[in-house]
């Protein structure tokens, strides 16, 4: 009378985990509580990945300090390469 019988192999249902249960206001509390702690971390200085992106690409943009390095490299080796544009023609003046 007292006999208990158990599978021997148990519920695909237990082994996927499914085989619990959420309590609709337990949940709600729980977003509540992960959104508010979530907020509450943007408001004490995390910075939002809109303004990391932005942050990190503003050297690239702005980098004039590497245009101009390219531009004299530029022009350094147009000189080295064609040393005739340097020598500024003779224009003779007449003698009156």
């Amino acid at each position: 009378d007292t006999a208990e019988s158990r599978p021997i192999i148990a519920s695909e249902v237990i082994e996927k985990g499914e085989d619990y249960w959420i309590d609709e206001k337990d949940l709600a509390d729980s977003l509540a509580r992960e959104n508010a702690i979530k907020n509450r971390k943007a408001m004490e200085g995390e910075i939002t990945e809109e303004k990391l992106k932005r942050e990190i690409a503003a050297p690239y943009k702005q980098n004039w300090i590497g245009l101009a390095f390219v531009a004299v490299l530029v022009l350094t080796v147009v000189s080295s390469q064609f040393p005739e544009l340097l020598n500024s023609p003779l224009i003779p003046i007449p003698d009156l």
